[in-house]
């Protein structure tokens, strides 16, 4: 028995208020019966507890769990978790879990382990499956089973991503404690970049991503679906930079991993074609996007049946593509179809609903049926506000082209302010030179000079070619046409040798895109023509 001057010497003795923490509850324990002291540990291990949970940690105490539940709820360290029964007060369970760990770390282990499998075969509460995911990133042959990555899969296929935020907090108490495998610190830090991707802050995506990477290329994986899910979310935080040739070599490694470890009609490689297809199509590849594109879908009919969501999805890509390429009669059945399947499988305010309704919208504005799609981009801008926020990158695009459409028709004075506020959310989440961002600034430029606000449209479409030339991005038509408007611009503002440099620069990137005798660049050596004998009268 110790004596109340021993007790008091060991705790001054204790350097932290840890190790102050352990003195007292190491007598506690002392004091306590076998049994209970050893159901103790166990409750430990996950965040709460009740006598089920207590049967599955220690199975060979599973006739005593109950009375024992019930002599663990009399300690003063155990409280009341509602809806799931009990916890051990937070500083007490971090010196038992530091004790486990250091000194009985199989034990630690085997306990995560069982409390893992018991988690995931409940499963029916989001704590449970927030709790099945902290104990089973502790399993060293994780990365030979699927279920906490499908788990987190799915939460990210539903933009539940308030649960994959809590996961990360929990996985960051093991690795403050120094608990987490390399596969485990990789995961972590993929998890990291898809919420920044959320967020639309794809540069820190790559960068968290690409760290994970680094970690999991020294790794020997017993299932591959963790390098292939890790190298296509990298891959798309790069497309979201216009970033086109950095991703190119990672789509195509993806999937021919994809191809070599699961096979040609795995689920994983249908995703691994969508993706490549999706960079062939933003470099205007579309020839080569097409067979991608349709054999993705076939092995998806052929896994999933026709109503599962990422059908839809298929449907979506495909008939995008065929939009690109001016195929409307073929592209507007599978955008209907697309958006039909997931409003019966989603609900109505899902984030895909709001792409679907996008789509379609962007269909109908270029077929020029203006009034059937100005209410489907106002859903669709409704929903991603509600559900992604008025700063995502995905908000921003659909402010794009409502503004867009309202262009379309002369109502210029109200698609300027919706241009406005995409732009500053496009600087701010993706950076000025993003192609969407100048996209955006060059649809703003276009819709002040048609509104005759010519010194701020001068000033847009400056800032827009110097970015462009930043991009090395110069030596193509739309170029030369933006160059000389900007020109017509200087010249209606009198400032005629701001407008001949402009006219001169568009006529060198004609000659060489056209040729010298193509009409266009015959037109404007007329229009440098004019305004050189109109400088000469002034």
């Amino acid at each position: 028995m110790v004596s109340l001057e021993e007790l008091l010497e060991r705790v001054q003795q204790a350097e932290t208020e840890t190790d102050r923490q352990w003195v007292l509850l190491e007598l506690q324990i002392a004091q306590m019966p076998a049994n209970l002291a050893s159901m103790l540990w166990a409750a430990a291990i996950p965040h709460f507890f009740d006598d089920k949970v207590l049967v599955a940690l220690r199975p060979e105490l599973a006739s005593e769990a109950e009375a024992l539940y019930e002599d663990l709820k009399k300690l003063t360290f155990v409280e009341d978790f509602p809806g799931h029964g009990s916890n051990i007060h937070e500083l007490t369970r971090d010196v038992l879990l530091g004790r486990l760990w250091h000194s009985h770390r199989d034990d630690f282990l085997n306990l995560s382990r069982r409390a893992a499998n018991f988690f995931f075969d409940q499963g029916q509460s989001l704590e449970e499956k927030v709790e099945f995911c902290y104990h089973e990133i502790l399993d060293t042959h994780i990365s030979g089973d699927d279920r906490l990555l499908d788990q987190v899969v799915d939460w990210w296929n539903h933009y539940e991503n308030d649960q994959i935020q809590s996961v990360i907090q929990l996985f960051l108490e093991h690795q403050n404690h120094g608990r987490l495998t390399k596969l485990g610190q990789g995961f972590l830090l993929h998890l990291k970049g898809l919420l920044k991707s959320y967020l639309g802050q794809y540069r820190e995506a790559e960068e968290l991503l690409g760290e994970a990477q680094a970690i999991y290329q020294l790794l020997d994986f017993e299932n591959f679906r963790y390098q292939t899910t890790l190298l296509r979310d990298l891959a798309v935080s790069q497309l979201h930079q216009g970033h086109y040739q950095e991703a190119e070599p990672v789509c195509e490694e993806v999937l021919e991993l994809s191809q070599e470890k699961f096979g040609a009609d795995h689920l994983d490689t249908s995703i691994s074609l969508n993706n490549l297809a999706t960079l062939y199509e933003f470099q205007g590849r579309y020839r080569e996007a097409e067979p991608l594109y349709q054999q993705a879908l076939k092995i998806r009919r052929s896994q999933l049946g026709p109503d599962h969501p990422d059908i839809a999805a298929s449907l979506n890509n495909l008939a995008g593509l065929y939009t690109s390429q001016g195929r409307y009669g073929e592209a507007e059945p599978l955008y209907q179809q697309a958006l039909e399947t997931r409003r019966s499988q989603l609900g109505p305010n899902h984030p895909d609903i709001a792409a679907s309704l996008n789509n379609l919208a962007e269909l109908y504005r270029a077929q020029g049926r203006y009034g059937e799609a100005e209410p489907l981009y106002q859903q669709a801008l409704e929903i991603q506000r509600s559900q992604l926020g008025p700063d995502h990158p995905h908000t921003a695009t659909s402010l794009n082209n409502l503004a867009l459409l309202y262009a379309s028709q002369g109502r210029y004075g109200e698609a300027e302010p919706l241009y406005q506020q995409a732009l500053e959310t496009l600087e701010s989440k993706l950076g000025e030179d993003h192609p969407h961002t100048i996209t955006c600034l060059k649809n703003l430029a276009k819709t002040c000079r048609k509104q005759e606000e010519y010194t701020k449209a001068i000033s847009l479409l400056e800032r827009w070619k110097a970015l462009e030339k930043s991009r090395q991005n110069t030596r193509n038509q739309e170029f030369a046409i933006q160059v000389r408007t900007l020109g017509k611009l200087y010249e209606k503002e009198q400032e005629f040798q701001d407008a001949a440099r402009n006219y001169e620069e568009a006529l060198s990137i004609l000659n060489y895109v056209l040729g010298p005798q193509h009409p266009q660049t015959l037109i404007l050596k007329g229009e440098i023509k004019r305004l050189k004998k109109q400088m000469k009268k002034t």
